[in-house]
């Protein structure tokens, strides 16, 4: 069970989105309550979240996304994370990357060679 967990979705100049996930964790168990009811299911929007967020890193490699979930204290919301990645966005990187679970990386390794 998770806490307060967010979707993390950055690229090379800077973070894109930051999304809380943390209300539609009980929507699968709600379905499968549904489902043995012989009820019609939801279909759970964090999957079109993830899909949306993975397809536009996918279409877009020149900007070398990285996606991860974080699930953090309750005390850490949606606006302490925009505070921390407009101050420290590569000290957030950094502890994002330790601390979540990897969606998606393309994280570029060093800079592009001109010729």
């Amino acid at each position: 069970m998770t806490t307060n967990a967010f979707i993390f979705s950055w690229h090379s100049n800077g973070i894109e989105a930051i999304v809380p996930i943390s209300q539609y964790e009980g929507l699968d168990a709600d379905n499968t309550f549904r489902i043995l009811a012989n009820k019609p299911t939801e279909r759970n929007p964090l999957d079109s979240i993830i899909r949306s967020l993975v397809l536009r890193a996918q279409f877009n490699t020149q900007r070398h996304y990285e996606i991860y979930a974080v699930d953090c204290s309750a005390d850490l919301d949606e606006a302490y994370w925009n505070q921390q990645w407009d101050k420290e966005p590569q000290l957030t990187a950094d502890l994002v990357r330790k601390r979540g679970q990897k969606i998606y990386s393309d994280r570029a390794r060093s800079a592009p060679v001109i010729l």
